[in-house]
């Protein structure tokens, strides 16, 4: 078989190098010839005899049927040619793609080896799972964490590798992961098997394996362990340099705020033309200080982005009043000359954070001063842009300042040379703080000069006008205020400022001397300073509100921080226990603020002129403010209030019993101490009926905690008869005023 194909295949190769014609030609005469001796053998075969006629026959029909027998051989065998060599051509594509195929393998296990390498050689963890937790696979720095080689990790759960702690959140992440369909990263500590323990960022994202059909997790993880540690050294020392510039803030601002505080009382006073002037100057130079050391603090802020602005009503004539004073206060120590021009369409009050304004233009002012040769002139000139937008530019005739420098002047200490090379006096800061308070005040500060020919500052702001300011209120309260004060000078500025208020002030030097007056006495009002020799001032406010909400204390009275650092905002403390807080240098603007804000008509102080309650009921008969229950309500919602009542309810008997018997004793015995403790208990009556809206009770209560002498002595059995008399019934109607509320 394998011989007769082979002679096929060398028949159609001769046929095909013969050629078509040639090989018809000769196919012709050997079939011609086929025939007559095909004739000639089956005559002589049959008859025995070779007939002429017979063998013409045979070469006639040769002759006719062998062009189309010879046609259709040679197409079968083209066609034959023509599918051996489509064959021919397909068995060498097919040996091409082999040869394709094989080198795409090697490639692709190449690369295979090289990802496996590469993964290997990663510091970073390389690991997948499928979804209840087993390990499919791992790199080497899996290994090395867990201790296990890959094959032995394999099917492992965490649980396995890890303990139980780190193997529940690794488990928790796993599932966060596939139920969210996301990616998680988390930080996560892992101790290796020779216990040292590491941070890593691990970052897990969802993958599904087609081949085995299943969902599975792929996780990376990165030691962290490094930028960890120099991170909390980084917040560390962080928190170093502002505990530094807080202390800095608070000893340095003491003495000044002494300065300022009492040269203000002493303005206050009667004075000679001199003694005022002397007295101006003295305040300007320490505000003066103030705005120096106030750039240095604002470094830190800016640093942490924590600059605010504290915006409040200023006329604008005293502001320009002030900047005269100061001008010409500095300016005539150089034989300068200020002058000053402003619009006659400013505002008679605009809506600006004064201190930081005034900060801007003393900078600018020192520094016209500064570079301005004696003799020269500096000129401000005030005017309004629009509604809410304001200039000063401010003109000097000093050396000016270089094209090239004008935009670097306002870099963080960058100083200006002179001529000579030398660097200006300064610590390079103000220009730099200045521009930024500028862009938070909604405005701008630019610089145009030319060299020997002065410099231009123009400060932009953006200020509303608002109505008149009303005149500071200062009502007379009747509070017992403890002061919590290390510093003598500090403590004779707040006092003085407190008792213009009528209050009645006892101070503590140290915490330990506040706490045990706190427990002898009955406050409405704690003011408290921060740093003291013993404890901090919040230390103090925290342990007395959680004496507070322990139930060791009935009352807690308003915590106001009294502090000369400026670093931290009052929303910082409030998170610290802190109810306000009251700035030095203490103003008596500032300090009417507070107590008109947080202690109403109900702490006026009884004067000479204050009769019982029972001569002034007929101008008040209502039993609840209305105002604070519906405030309460809405805080708190109508069932927490009437559960407030039902407390109230309970405790009030109490509170009257505890009344009534140190005023008994009281009466026995004409003891001080239970005449005290008799005051001290009103105290606590006149916080709880506050705290429930009972303001008719509520004033009886500030008349009964008042002894102001023979009139107390004289009404104080009274008004307990009205306090016991009274309270459920005025309760039962505010109960039934909140009832009724839609």
């Amino acid at each position: 078989m394998k011989n007769l194909k082979q002679y096929a295949q060398d028949y159609v190769n001769w046929v095909l190098r013969l050629g078509k014609i040639k090989a018809a030609l000769l196919g012709l005469v050997v079939l011609a010839v086929f025939s007559i001796v095909v004739q000639i053998l089956l005559s002589l075969i049959f008859t025995g005899d070779i007939q002429a006629n017979d063998i013409f026959r045979s070469i006639a029909f040769g002759l006719i049927s062998a062009p189309f027998v010879l046609y259709f051989y040679n197409l079968i065998v083209e066609k034959l040619e023509r599918s051996r060599m489509r064959l021919e051509q397909s068995l060498k594509d097919l040996s091409l793609l082999r040869e394709q195929d094989a080198r795409l393998n090697v490639e692709l296990e190449q690369k295979a080896e090289f990802l496996r390498s590469f993964f290997d050689a990663s510091p970073d963890l390389v690991f997948y799972r499928d979804e209840q937790g087993h390990f499919l696979g791992s790199n080497k720095a899996m290994e090395l964490l867990t201790g296990k080689t890959e094959k032995e990790l394999i099917n492992l759960m965490p649980a396995d590798v890890y303990s139980d702690e780190t193997a529940k959140l690794i488990m928790s992440t796993d599932k966060e992961t596939l139920d969210t369909n996301m990616g998680v990263t988390y930080e996560q500590w892992i101790r290796y098997p020779n216990n040292k323990l590491a941070c890593f960022e691990i970052r897990k994202v969802p993958y599904y394996d087609r081949v085995q059909d299943r969902h599975c997790i792929m996780g990376f993880g990165r030691d962290i362990t490094e930028r960890k540690r120099y991170q909390e050294v980084i917040e560390k020392n962080s928190r170093d340099k502002t505990t530094l510039m807080a202390t800095i803030s608070h000893e340095l601002r003491t003495p000044l705020n002494g300065i300022i505080g009492l040269s203000r009382i002493l303005l206050e006073g009667e004075l000679s033309d001199q003694q005022r002037e002397y007295l101006k100057t003295i305040n300007v130079s320490a505000v003066s200080l103030g705005h120096i050391f106030s750039d240095i603090i604002d470094l830190e802020k800016i640093d942490s982005r924590r600059i605010e602005l504290f915006r409040s009503e200023i006329e604008f004539s005293q502001l320009i009043s002030n900047i005269s004073h100061f001008a010409n206060l500095m300016a005539e120590q150089k034989k300068i000359k200020f002058h000053i021009e402003y619009d006659h369409d400013l505002p008679p009050f605009i809506y600006v954070d004064n201190a930081r304004l005034s900060q801007i233009l003393w900078n600018l002012v020192s520094n016209a001063v500064k570079f301005t040769p004696a003799g020269g002139d500096i000129y401000l000139k005030v005017v309004r842009y629009d509604q809410d937008h304001f200039g000063f530019i401010l003109r000097d005739t000093g050396i000016g300042i270089k094209k090239n420098e004008q935009r670097k002047i306002f870099a963080m200490f960058y100083q200006v040379e002179s001529e000579d090379g030398k660097k200006a006096i300064g610590s390079g800061i103000g220009l730099a703080i200045s521009k930024r308070i500028a862009k938070l005040m909604g405005g701008d500060l630019t610089v145009e000069s030319k060299p020997n020919e002065g410099a231009t500052f123009t400060l932009t702001i953006q200020a509303n006008e608002v109505s008149a300011k009303q005149e500071m209120s200062i009502n007379k309260h009747a509070l017992q205020v403890l002061l919590v004060e290390d510093i003598e000078v500090n403590i004779v500025v707040a006092k003085a400022m407190l008792n213009k208020f009528g209050c009645d002030v006892d101070v503590a030097m140290t915490g330990a001397e506040a706490f045990e007056l706190f427990d002898k006495n009955s406050y409405d009002l704690l003011l408290l300073d921060i740093q003291l020799p013993d404890m901090t001032g919040f230390e103090i406010a925290q342990k007395l509100r959680e004496r507070y909400e322990n139930g060791d204390v009935d009352y807690l009275p308003l915590l106001v921080a009294l502090t000369a650092n400026i670093m931290q905002t009052k929303t910082e403390y409030q998170q610290q226990g802190m109810d306000d807080i009251l700035r030095k240098p203490l103003s008596l603007e500032a300090l009417a603020d507070c107590l008109n804000r947080h202690f109403d008509e109900g702490f006026l102080e009884n004067s000479s002129e204050n009769r019982p309650l029972v001569a002034t009921q007929s101008t008040d008969n209502q039993a609840f403010d209305c105002r604070i229950l519906g405030e309460l309500v809405e805080v708190m919602g109508k069932k927490a209030v009437l559960a407030n009542f039902e407390l109230f309810a309970k405790l009030m008997p109490d509170y009257l019993h505890h009344l009534n018997q140190y005023l008994q004793q009281w009466q026995q015995t004409n003891d001080e101490k239970q005449r005290k403790a008799a005051a001290d208990e009103a105290h606590k009556i006149k916080g709880a009926l506050a705290s429930v809206g009972l303001i008719k009770l509520q004033k009886v209560a500030q008349l009964a905690q008042t002894d102001n002498g023979e009139e107390w002595q004289r009404h104080i059995a009274e008004w307990v008869m009205q306090l016991q008399q009274n309270w459920q019934a005025d309760l039962a109607e505010a109960v039934e005023w909140v009832e009724n509320i839609a």
